[in-house]
């Protein structure tokens, strides 16, 4: 299936002189571009603002002093809608059973890691009791999971 092809060995695009006129027509049309003047009661367009000088960086930036405005009285308030996040919970809240259950699941993952990677003559107890407190932890996890949801617990999941 043959179709037209673009440039060619041949010399330059026929089409390309007839694209050019249009577009030479188009601006010549279009003529100079200008700001509509400010409507009543509107300031007078703001120029941009000057460009630093070219031989100074980013860490050549002098802070001005803070005007009265500039002043935070809570600098933990979100400036957008008022909301500060609420505190996090303490780390050490957790129930003690799923504290215990998590490090026997550690633990026993890190003692099966270190004897199948450096301890490879460990004794058979130290591998029997690896092997048992990563069962037991992942038992203990389980059997602390709730069985059913609360009919009262309208959560849906996060709030936006």
């Amino acid at each position: 299936m043959a179709g037209p092809t673009r440039g060619g060995a041949g010399g330059d695009d026929p089409g390309r002189d007839d694209i050019d006129a249009q577009w030479a027509d188009l601006t010549a049309r279009l003529g100079e571009l200008r700001l509509p003047p400010p409507a009543d009661g509107e300031d007078e367009p703001v120029a941009p603002p000057a460009r630093p000088a070219p031989d100074l960086g980013p860490r050549d930036y002098v802070p001005g002093d803070p005007g009265p405005d500039d002043e935070d009285d809570d600098p933990g308030r979100d400036l957008v809608d008022g909301f500060s996040p609420p505190d996090p919970d303490p780390i050490s809240g957790a129930h003690p059973v799923v504290a215990v259950g998590w490090s026997a699941v550690v633990t026993g993952l890190a003692l099966l890691f270190v004897c199948a990677i450096v301890w490879r003559t460990a004794p058979t107890l130290v591998w029997i009791g690896a092997v048992a407190a990563l069962v037991g932890g992942v038992g203990l996890l389980l059997w602390h999971m709730p069985a059913h949801r609360d009919p009262d617990d309208y959560d849906d999941g996060a709030v936006v």
